[in-house]
């Protein structure tokens, strides 16, 4: 059976420390392993192909062949070297935002219930319910 009084409220939690400056210096780290995984797929790719000459009496003929062991490592190059610069932009987004800690974000001090703000008046800080009163969660009625 789940009992939602034993869930920790808001102000119980350990408070999200998603938003850190030092994640700028993890987005810088990983631009930089990403361009080297992709300078280092060119040259795999073309050590990939090999290309063959076979005599022929009006002079010959040239055939290409792949070898797929450096083809795989051309892609898998190019691949992660993608998701770390998907990785390095989150990280860009998070350490960027972590600048601004005078504003309050979507999960900040809104979600955390006010002095006023108990189970008795009908309000609780988790499902934003009304009471009886009419009080609604949006309304500002501090004074």
């Amino acid at each position: 059976m789940h009992d939602p009084q034993s869930e920790p409220t808001a102000s119980e939690r350990p408070p999200r420390r998603l938003h850190q400056p030092w994640r700028l210096v993890v987005f810088g780290v990983e631009v930089l392993l990403a361009a080297v995984l992709i300078a280092l797929a060119f040259p795999a790719w073309e050590n990939s192909v090999v290309r063959i000459e076979l005599p022929d009496a009006s002079g010959g003929t040239v055939v290409s062949r792949m070898l797929g062991s450096w083809v795989a490592l051309a892609v898998l190059a190019v691949t992660v070297g993608g998701l770390l610069l998907i990785d390095a932009l989150r990280h860009l987004a998070l350490g960027v935002r972590a600048g601004r800690s005078g504003k309050p974000t979507r999960g900040g001090s809104e979600s955390e219930p006010r002095s006023g703000d108990t189970p008795a008046s009908g309000r609780t800080a988790e499902s934003g319910t009304t009471s009886d009163s009419g009080e609604t969660p949006d309304s500002d009625s501090r004074s």
